[in-house]
């Protein structure tokens, strides 16, 4: 793989923010007391770093891009091959050994993440109405209740928001990452957006394959236990309210509707850092929209 050096700040910057905001949701999620911040005390440590990251990566990438120093293929490749093989390590150490990262989610999270998904899928592959309505009508129903779910069930819905992120990392493919000829123009926010949503893909993807073997041992009956204690890790009954969340979920589709008429950029990064927001952020917005909703 080989990288201008503004598109490879831009990747690294992504991977690296992403990782900080999984640490940074999995703490709070958890209910860690955070540390104030040196600059912001009304903020987290955590959250000051990642702006701190944010702000100087991108000032690095708006340099490189303006200067556009040369750089050999081998130099640019030996970059590359610094970024990818610490990421896919800890892809595998946090997504099969030790998923402690593992965003926390809810029947809403699902719903609004399944809408982004069948929206990315329009037009790409052939799908009938029918078979895009019924397990997303299915689904926003049951997010719009207000009873606990059953662990089973937590799981079942679970393992289909994983699918649904299993979809997105096809989707993506990332080529724009390994194929110097895609059809659209390859931006340090496009590479910045492929960072980050890599992570997070291919964490859930390789975690996929640790919960089907969980799914799995429910067969026997003597571990069906295990999914009890294992579901609160991972899904929330914690939910924002019905008029938020609707209101939430077609400013979610609204916006994917007006990228796909205007073009403004890449679908994937769009449809990308939109579920990147869901995960991270949707409960955190939920307290910001008007009262009145």
């Amino acid at each position: 793989m080989e990288l201008a050096f503004n598109l490879a700040l831009a990747l690294a910057t992504g991977i690296i923010v992403e990782i900080l905001f999984l640490w940074e949701t999995s703490e709070r999620q958890k209910q860690i007391a955070p540390q104030a911040g040196i600059l912001a005390p009304r903020v987290s440590r955590m959250q000051e770093i990642i702006a701190l990251v944010v702000l100087v990566s991108w000032t690095l990438i708006l340099l490189a891009e303006f200067f556009d120093p040369p750089l050999g293929s081998s130099t640019l490749n030996a970059i590359a091959d610094a970024i990818m093989l610490p990421t896919f390590m800890f892809l595998f150490v946090f997504g099969m050994v030790y998923p402690k990262l593992m965003p926390r989610i809810n029947e809403q999270t699902v719903v609004v993440v399944t809408a982004i998904v069948f929206v990315s899928l329009y037009g790409q592959v052939e799908l009938s109405p029918a078979w895009l309505a019924a397990p997303l009508a299915g689904i926003f129903l049951l997010a719009l209740t207000k009873h606990s779910l059953p662990a089973m069930l937590k799981s079942l819905f679970y393992f289909w928001y994983l699918i649904c992120l299993l979809v997105m990392t096809f989707l993506s493919s990332f080529d724009i990452l390994f194929n110097p000829e895609v059809d659209f123009v390859q931006t340090s926010f496009d590479h910045f957006v492929a960072g980050a949503a890599g992570v997070f893909f291919g964490l859930h993807a390789i975690f996929l394959v640790r919960f089907f073997l969980m799914l799995s041992a429910n067969l026997l009956p003597h571990n069906r236990y295990l999914i009890k204690l294992a579901m609160p890790q991972l899904f929330s009954d914690e939910q924002m309210p019905r008029t938020r969340f609707v209101a939430l979920l077609l400013v979610v589709s609204l916006l994917l509707w007006a990228n796909q008429q205007f073009g403004l950029v890449a679908d994937i990064s769009l449809a990308s850092l939109l579920i990147l927001f869901v995960v991270h952020f949707m409960d955190r917005a939920a307290q910001k929209l008007p009262q009145i909703l």
